[in-house]
């Protein structure tokens, strides 16, 4: 009974950012556990890699390359993307600078990608969710949606990424909101936030052999996090299985926010 109300033969997932990194790792997850994958990203080619492996799982794979800051490119997204049955919000990113010298453009282009559009593409595939009154959204946040964060851990950097947290903190609370807001409609709303996975493509430029050991100290698991280590969560979180679950985080960090 247990892997019956994991398997997700059947549904059909979206998931954002999905050609590189922690959006490619989860959408693996997914077709691994039977979904069909609508593919989202800025870049085509990374997309295509993606769905190559993919559908190497004996699943369709869609590829929809969209800017989900464009209001344009997400009304095209709905148009294209057919039903969704599940929606993982993953893309997204940050600016590290000085928080005093964060311009209100920053900021805005930080929650853009961060807040703007999970709640946007909330808005678009969560109605036709509570019509069939089954839904999956998952908002991938991160431990600093959870915490202030500690400057110490950074070494040789200046961790400072204000509007980052800022717009972690607000998903958070729209998990929360929407969690209420669409439980009773059969659609569960939650998130997961991340630790360390610092050999992403877009955290790998600033790991130097010094921050990469005390990332690995701030871990009590004493590791960072691996191309493994979130398809399970969003895979359950997808699931028939988590259909009492809604509004919670579930934390992959190892340990981080522990201690």
């Amino acid at each position: 009974m247990g892997l019956r109300l994991l398997s997700l033969e059947g549904r059909r997932a979206l998931v954002t950012g999905a050609g590189t990194g922690l959006g490619k790792q989860m959408a693996l997850g997914l077709a691994e556990a039977g979904a069909d994958l609508v593919l989202c990203g800025r870049r085509q080619a990374p997309l295509e890699g993606c769905a190559a492996e993919v559908r190497a799982f004996g699943v369709e794979a869609q590829v929809i390359p969209a800017d989900v800051t464009s209001e344009a490119d997400l009304q095209r997204l709905k148009a294209e993307a057919g039903r969704v049955d599940i929606l993982v919000n993953n893309a997204g990113g940050g600016q590290v600078k000085p928080w005093l010298e964060v311009t209100l453009e920053d900021w805005r282009r930080v929650l853009a990608v961060n807040l703007d559009a999970p709640f946007r593409l909330c808005q678009l595939f969560a109605p036709e969710m509570i019509e069939r009154r089954w839904g999956r959204i998952i908002n991938i946040s991160s431990i600093y949606g959870l915490v202030g964060g500690d400057r110490s851990r950074y070494p040789g950097i200046e961790w400072d990424n204000a509007p980052y947290f800022a717009a972690k903190h607000g998903l958070q609370g729209i998990t929360h909101y929407l969690g209420a807001r669409l439980a009773p409609f059969g659609v569960c709303v939650n998130s997961i936030c991340p630790g360390m996975f610092p050999y992403t493509e877009n955290n790998r430029p600033l790991v130097t052999p010094e921050l990469e050991a005390a990332l690995i100290a701030g871990t009590p698991m004493r590791r960072v996090g691996d191309d493994d280590d979130l398809k399970a969560a969003v895979v359950f979180l997808a699931s028939e299985g988590a259909k009492f679950v809604t509004g919670q985080s579930i934390v992959v960090d190892g340990g981080w926010t522990v201690w």
